[in-house]
């Protein structure tokens, strides 16, 4: 038995060793890696943002389906939360065409969300509409509109422009579910 055993280990050691083999995974990996474009970079990365803010987007609305007590708003995050069924399932394919997954919630997210856990009636009403409707959207917009002129993919370009008219139509539905409502310090991301 035993010299079968170091019959094996040498007939192994005999053995052409893969090409692969040879070269360890990471530094053959670095060597074959070429930085994207400009314009690939933007479009990821225009991904991952649209990806968080939708995952956002969603839990809120979720909360405020639940929480809110003004039909109006309840009625808001109802439509927000039909977009994401629709939305996301294209943007998973968009997403994984890229080799990417759908990313977590940016820290600014989660912090909104448990501010909005902890709120309810005219409070909750109104950092739901201003954070979670208006600033987000108002940022997707804007970088919805910078990709859709800057893209090179016509699938994504495509998808923005279906989603385009959509994310303006609910900016305008939350100024009317809460008129008084505000665009303070918007940014695009």
């Amino acid at each position: 038995m035993r010299t079968t055993m170091l019959a094996l280990c040498a007939a192994l050691l005999a053995a052409p060793v893969p090409a692969f083999a040879a070269t360890p995974y990471a530094a053959g990996a670095a060597a074959e890696h070429k930085p994207l474009p400009p314009t690939q970079r933007l479009e990821r990365r225009f991904l991952q943002i649209t990806a968080g803010n939708l995952r956002f987007q969603a839990e809120a609305s979720r909360l405020a389906a639940q929480r809110s007590n003004n039909p109006a708003v309840k009625d808001l995050a109802n439509t927000l939360l039909a977009r994401q069924q629709t939305a996301q399932p294209e943007l998973l394919r968009l997403l994984h065409a890229r080799g990417m997954a759908m990313p977590l919630m940016a820290n600014e997210h989660g912090k909104v969300l448990k501010q909005l856990s902890k709120l309810n009636g005219a409070k909750f009403d109104r950092l739901y509409v201003d954070e979670v409707v208006l600033r987000s959207y108002q940022a997707d917009i804007t970088n919805y509109e910078k990709v859709a002129t800057q893209a090179e993919d016509p699938v994504l370009r495509a998808w923005v422009d279906r989603q385009l008219p959509t994310l303006r139509f609910h900016v305008a539905k939350a100024g009317k579910a809460l008129p008084n409502a505000s665009l303070r310090g918007q940014r695009a991301v």
